[in-house]
């Protein structure tokens, strides 16, 4: 019965996104980002006599079966995802703008939850500076509630209004109060008081050069890194002591600018963390990932005895991964105190 209601609501709010946005003339991206507010303020939103009367009535009738097949938090979240995808597939999505894997968010949660243990804090400021879709923030954030009593303040940064709107949205349907800025996330950032901060990171160059250059990670030589300019900027907007978990590249630093961004490390964080993703996970061994974790000086704040290193296993590899959720749990309590 749940697959079936999770279908459901799929092929009906599918068909609410293609009503409103032959209505609207808009991309489907935009008129799924509609549809998810609406649904989440419970009337549909009309402008300029737009939608028109007829697909009013459409959709309101539809927003009333989906309010009847009354999904769980994590069935109604695949079921959105399942939509956000097929807008991807249908507007040929750049790379750097896909979905991020719900076993990603599972876990960047699981070493949170660990450090937030450790810590003994049980309310959170959270940021994701690259937004994108908001999967990887909300799955996040629904992994920690499940996990433990968290009060958690999210805020989100995407210079791409479009899905700054989706996961302001999306977020909405999924009962999460969320900040969203549409701006550069390396401009000055208007979000302040932040304990924990969250990316999968775009990689490629950032086209700005006078922005770049008040960072230390910047090339000496050309455009520099928009993913390392993402981890500085980030790690300088946590309050003291404030974590950084980050999805980049494998081979971060074993590129032509890993030098800077390594020198910059030394001087202004500690590395506590560098754990490749799954292989499982990537389509190939040049797409693979890693989480690196980072923390900022100050408070409580110390460099870990020994850096957390190594692979994360697979997950249909149970014994394996408990081993390494228990090598996680013992590494928090050593070097994360409250």
């Amino acid at each position: 019965m749940a697959e079936e209601n999770m279908q459901k609501y799929y092929d009906q709010l599918d068909q609410a996104t293609t009503l409103l946005k032959k209505s609207l003339g808009t991309s489907y991206l935009d008129a799924l980002s509609e549809n998810l507010t609406n649904i989440a303020d419970g009337h549909v939103f009309v402008e300029n006599g737009a939608p028109d009367k007829e697909t009013v009535s459409q959709l309101e009738s539809i927003y009333a079966e989906l309010k009847q097949l009354r999904l769980t938090p994590a069935q109604l979240k695949q079921a959105i995802t399942v939509n956000i995808i097929k807008d991807q597939k249908v507007d040929n999505s750049e790379v750097n703008k896909l979905m991020t894997p719900d076993m990603i968010g599972l876990i960047a949660s699981l070493i949170a939850f660990e450090i937030l243990q450790s810590e003994g804090k049980n309310e959170l400021n959270l940021i994701d500076p690259t937004v994108g879709t908001g999967n990887f923030l909300i799955e996040f954030i629904q992994q920690l509630r499940q996990a433990g009593d968290f009060k958690i303040n999210a805020a989100a940064i995407d210079n791409d209004d479009a899905l700054v709107t989706l996961s302001k949205a999306f977020s909405e349907v999924m009962n999460i109060n969320l900040d969203a800025y549409h701006q550069d996330g390396i401009s000055e950032w208007e979000v302040t008081d932040i304990d924990m901060a969250i990316a999968d990171l775009p990689v490629g160059y950032y086209p700005i050069d006078e922005n770049a250059a008040k960072f230390k990670t910047k090339s000496d030589e050309g455009h520099s890194y928009a993913h390392h300019l993402l981890i500085e900027q980030t790690m300088n907007n946590l309050n003291d002591g404030g974590v950084g978990i980050f999805i980049v590249p494998s081979q971060i630093f074993q590129t032509d600018q890993a030098k800077k961004l390594s020198e910059w490390m030394v001087s202004s964080v500690y590395l506590q963390a560098v754990l490749d993703l799954p292989s499982n996970l990537f389509a190939s061994k040049e797409a693979q990932k890693a989480v690196v974790v980072l923390q900022k000086h100050g408070g409580n704040s110390k460099q870990a005895d020994n850096v957390l290193m190594g692979t994360i296993p697979d997950t249909n590899q149970p014994k394996l991964f408990e081993g390494f959720k228990d090598q996680l749990q013992d590494w928090a309590r050593n070097n994360f105190k409250g």
